[in-house]
């Protein structure tokens, strides 16, 4: 039995204090903001990673390019990947072009494999369109298709219609309407792939509301009203949306033995699923932040150890809601302040719950710093450009195996 501040604490021999009331004594240490987001990225951030204009007349182009050098010399021993920086490339075109490098010691200088550069180089010379920024891709010439085009108009009219029928159901569909038809399915498999590009995917539900008559006519109102103002999504808006992430996302085909089914281990069976907040637009990604969850609460006691408590004492904040919303929204505002020549952007936004719409309180922050807050109808996410970021930064989370909470913050950094 001790005293604190005038007040009777007891311990019961099992590390546990009370007071006099036979209550817990303890005093929280200290308040934590549960609103809290850690940045992934940003604007700013975005930028320092773009292409350096190499103009020959910058006198702070040497600097420029200096800085780069450094950044590829402590970075390229720790690439994960077998790829190559825009800073490489950035610093083989100036080697080459600028200082006139022979395209193996430009190659060498940027800490490129000698052989790419001398092809990058001769295809700069071929090709005066090609962007060596850009992303190759291999292209495979195939063999004409025995089929002809007026089956092609079929299948692809046909899935239009029944876009889960199976390779066996188009087979059967082009025999009763083409006569003499008699290909296999694999031919027809092919063919559907190959030359009507329609591909398997994962369905996509979508409520029977979203085209629902009234939807599709608020819908068109709502374009038409916005196209009669300033707003011009290319130019002056940013998109803001929330998308859920967890280290379980994996690819939904694996290959396996015959006979085997294809099993996956995963770090857990049902992973932490992480809230990011993101806001883009046509120059870029403007900000990107994760909710942090809340850390368990210690209490700390005169003359004790610190500990967690046994039980919370405050209502938890579960899932992301509008307090989150809202430091998020202000944090993207921050990083738009930087850039005057963003005043007056429209932030266009869904109906969600956590938006606050009927409270007003987003739509005030966001006048007040001089910009303009708008919301789409409701079932209309093909409204939002976002909806395609998210679906292009998650197929890229996926692309292989990790296993821990930051090695998701850096793959959707990197993504």
């Amino acid at each position: 039995m001790f005293s604190i501040s005038g007040k009777i604490i007891f311990e019961d021999g099992q590390g546990n204090l009370y007071n006099e009331n036979g209550e817990e004594a303890m005093d929280w240490e200290e308040d934590v903001d549960p609103y809290n987001l850690q940045n992934l990225t940003n604007l700013t951030r975005y930028k320092e990673h773009q292409p350096i204009e190499l103009d020959p007349n910058d006198p702070a182009l040497e600097k420029l390019m200096g800085d780069v050098q450094t950044r590829v010399s402590s970075e390229n021993s720790k690439l994960k990947y077998n790829t190559y920086s825009v800073d490489q490339k950035t610093l083989f075109l100036y080697y080459l072009k600028i200082k006139l490098y022979k395209a193996a010691k430009a190659a060498k200088m940027s800490e490129v494999n000698e052989r790419t550069g001398q092809q990058w180089a001769k295809r700069l010379r071929e090709d005066a369109e090609w962007n060596i920024y850009e992303k190759n891709t291999n292209r495979v010439n195939r063999k004409t298709s025995q089929l002809q085009e007026e089956h092609k108009q079929f299948l692809i009219n046909y899935y239009d219609e029944f876009p889960q029928a199976r390779t066996k159901d188009a087979v059967d569909s082009l025999t009763e309407n083409f006569e003499n038809f008699s290909l296999k399915e694999t031919v027809v498999g092919e063919f559907i792939s190959k030359e009507c590009n329609l591909s398997i995917k994962r369905i996509t539900r979508h409520p029977k509301a979203r085209n629902d008559p009234v939807k599709l006519k608020a819908r068109r109102e709502w374009v038409e009203e916005w196209s009669k103002t300033s707003m011009d999504f290319n130019t002056n808006c940013i998109f803001i949306d929330e998308s859920a992430f967890d280290i379980n996302m994996r690819p939904s085909t694996a290959r396996s033995a015959r006979g085997t089914p294809a099993i996956v281990v995963t770090p857990s069976t049902k992973a932490i699923s992480h809230t990011i907040l993101g806001a883009i637009s046509a120059m870029g990604v403007i900000n990107i932040e994760i909710r942090v969850p809340v850390p368990p609460k210690k209490m700390k006691v005169v003359g004790s150890r610190k500990r967690k408590a046994s039980a919370p004492k405050k209502p938890s904040f579960g899932g992301t809601n509008s307090g989150h919303y809202l430091n998020f929204i202000k944090k993207t505002l921050d990083q738009m302040d930087k850039y005057p020549e963003m005043k007056g952007f429209y932030l266009i936004m869904d109906n969600s719950p956590i938006h606050d719409k009927k409270d007003g309180d987003i739509d005030h922050i966001i006048e007040s710093r001089g910009y303009k807050c708008v919301y789409l109808p409701p079932y209309s996410p093909e409204l939002n450009p976002i909806e395609q970021f998210w679906a292009v930064v998650k197929g890229k989370v996926r692309r292989s195996q990790f296993g821990n909470t930051e090695d998701l913050k850096t793959r959707i950094s990197e993504a």
